[in-house]
């Protein structure tokens, strides 16, 4: 036992060794300050406010000017933890610098939680199960792009939460003494608590664990462990209604947080008390009794036509604030937000997405035979709808293909829902499986509509992969189990499939593509270039108070590297804004209405890029207003130029540009 627990250890910690190797083999092309992604340097900023003076200001005047950015309204929790995480290095690392803690740390946070499942899911299906996991996740080239060194975005740390807050639930489900099970339930709380404070999305999380226990609600004829759920709720939901102020009076892209995260877990709270309170302290108790399933399907329709209208009452608000409701003009601008291709998901999954898929469909039908043909049957249409979107609206157009997504996302509810009602016998790990089903149908559903999600379904696909190979190796070795040792074989079959899965190309061939993941399909912000000595020279000449007008995707960049103050940036804070820059600056026709727009932001100078910037911004008629600063030589044949501003004395202040949204 003491033997087989040692290699357990050592092949987790080689999984482990060889994802990190992985997510930093692009390093040592990313020139120092630089990132390979836009938000890391976000990040990095609010790294370094918390550095410098211990906490981040109430409004960050250094973006959005004139009025600064309202951080009261984001979940700064990731800009504290790298801040305080480089203090932690310090002390045994004296050389470390911060940049460098936030360059490597994506690495970090994704091995951290891979470990984490690789665990958990060896303690509960066992080596071979987690080991299969662990190689999917540690080489698929979709779980390596955000997760890599450089990318410095919150996505793995978040993703390093989920996986820990929904392992933790699930861990505490059949733990025994009670005190340990308080102390795991205590834990998922806390790391609910963190993800909350870091991340608008967290409450997809939050949703796994809310439909695990609705599950388990709609089984039972009794209410089982009530104590520790209420517990597990108390540990963050009047906690965050306390941290940030987002929480009680969310604004932009936190419009809907109290009622996607705090709201949910009390409902659930609440009917199971309900029904507990039913059948054990009203005179109709002994009465209900025999109904407690049937009365757990009533108040569960009851939460869901709620729901359900919530969501088509406030579905006019998504517009602004989330994705898949997210139609704006800025938004679909952003490649990230894009819908992904049929290609994109075999480049990034080789033939994962498929097995995985399979691996869900197949696991429902085993389980539970005839009670799960219409959540199978749900689940394998989500499935060809999802990922074979592109292709199919191809075929048949995108009104048909979302009417048929609707239906699939319909029939799984519909289905999850009468299983749980009809299901008579307990499957070993049902809640487990169950919550990776959630998992996936959640963000494969996100990742439909934006390629930034698909970064989160890897963990549902290598999970339902791994039981598709266990499925298979255990199927054929029984066919073989008289003539060839058994060991034999069900080492062989799933290390041979493996091996297709990850290097054959005809099926996928994955692996091919792992370390081109980790270095080259990301490129690198701003790279050795023009914007990158423009950004050094500012920071070499311009006073910190400058505030430059440049297009969003540079604020951040400006921020950090060139040490000035912006006026809009990658957070969308204010789309609106970015909106009116492009119609009052790029599109401009007027010279006064550029220079009303600038001041009206306090802009002190205009950086414009592209292919003769001089002689493209208002059709190269510039005015003594606008003085060529950079590059002191050829300016006029630069493909980034740099104005100081000089405004006319008739220059003045106009509210509408300060508008927050159109109409106001």
């Amino acid at each position: 036992m003491e033997i087989q627990k040692l290699g357990s250890v050592v092949i987790l910690i080689i999984i482990l060794f060889v994802a990190f190797l992985i997510r930093v083999q692009g390093t040592p092309d990313i020139p120092e300050g630089h990132f390979t992604s836009n938000d890391a340097f976000f990040y990095y900023w609010q790294a370094q406010l918390v550095s410098e003076h211990g906490q981040l200001p109430e409004r960050d005047m250094h973006r959005w000017l004139p009025l600064g950015r309202d951080l009261g309204q984001t979940l700064n929790l990731y800009g504290y933890v790298l801040a305080y995480a480089h203090q932690g290095v310090t002390l045994f690392f004296p050389n470390i610098s911060l940049y460098h803690v936030t360059l490597y740390a994506p690495a970090v946070w994704f091995c951290i939680g891979l470990g984490a499942l690789c665990l958990f899911l060896s303690r509960a299906f066992g080596l071979l199960f987690s080991s299969l996991v662990g190689v999917l996740l540690a080489t698929l080239p979709g779980t390596i792009g955000r997760s890599a060194a450089g990318f410095s975005d919150r996505d793995s740390w978040c993703l390093m939460l989920g996986i820990l807050a929904v392992i933790t639930y699930l861990a505490s489900l059949p733990t025994q003494p009670r005190r340990k099970r308080f102390f795991w339930t205590l834990a998922s709380g806390v790391l609910m608590f963190l993800g909350g404070l870091s991340w608008e999305g967290f409450g997809v999380f939050l949703s796994v664990i809310l439909l695990v226990e609705l599950w388990r609600f709609l089984t039972s004829k009794a209410e089982y462990g009530l104590g520790f759920y209420l517990i597990w709720v108390m540990m963050f939901v009047p906690a965050l209604y306390l941290a940030s102020p987002a929480y009680r009076n969310g604004q932009f892209f936190a419009t809907h947080l109290f009622a996607f995260m705090l709201v949910p877990p009390v409902v659930v709270l609440g009917i199971r008390l309900l029904r507990h309170l039913l059948l054990t302290k009203t005179q109709w108790g002994d009465r209900l009794k025999p109904h407690a399933r049937t009365l757990a399907l009533g108040l569960t329709c009851v939460v869901i036509a709620i729901a359900i209208g919530y969501v088509f009452t406030q579905r006019t608000t998504f517009a602004d604030t989330t994705v898949p409701f997210n139609q704006t003009a800025l938004m679909q601008t952003v490649d990230e937000l894009k819908n992904p291709l049929l290609v994109s998901w075999m480049v990034r999954y080789g033939s994962v997405f498929i097995l995985g898929g399979l691996g869900i469909v197949m696991a429902i039908v085993r389980f539970w035979k005839t009670q799960g043909v219409l959540l199978a049957v749900a689940l394998a249409l989500f499935t060809v709808t999802a990922f074979y979107r592109s292709a199919l609206e191809a075929l048949w157009g995108a009104s048909v293909g979302n009417l048929l997504f609707g239906v699939a996302i319909a029939g799984c509810l519909i289905g999850y829902v009468v299983l749980a009602w009809r299901r008579q016998r307990h499957v070993e790990n049902e809640c487990t499986y169950f919550a990776f089903t959630f998992w996936f149908l959640f963000w494969v559903a996100l990742a439909r509509h934006a390629n930034r999600y698909d970064f989160f379904i890897g963990v549902s696909l290598a999970f339902f992969t791994a039981e598709l190979i266990c499925y298979l190796t255990d199927f054929y070795g029984d066919k073989v189990k008289r003539r060839v040792p058994q060991l034999l074989v069900k080492t062989a079959i799933p290390v041979t499939m493996l091996f297709l899965i990850m290097f054959w190309t005809p099926v996928g061939g994955h692996a091919n593509r792992t370390l081109l993941a980790a270095t080259k399909l990301r490129r690198v912000i701003p790279g050795n270039g023009s914007v990158a000595r423009t950004f050094g020279w500012m920071k070499d000449n311009l006073p910190r108070n400058a505030v430059v007008a440049a297009h969003w995707r540079y604020g951040g960049q400006l921020n950090v590297l060139a040490g000035v103050k912006t006026i809009v940036d990658p957070d969308h804070y204010i789309p609106h804004w970015i909106h009116l820059y492009n119609q009052h600056i790029y599109r401009s026709t007027s010279e006064r209405e550029v220079l009303e727009f600038l001041k009206t932001h306090g802009v002190t100078h205009l950086m414009v890029t592209g292919k003769n910037p001089s002689k493209a911004f208002l059709g190269g008629q510039l005015s003594e207003a606008f003085v060529p600063v950079y590059p002191t030589k050829n300016f006029a044949s630069a493909t980034v130029n740099v104005w100081e501003i000089h405004y006319p004395a008739d220059i003045k202040l106009n509210p509408k540009y300060l508008e927050t949204a159109p109409g106001d």
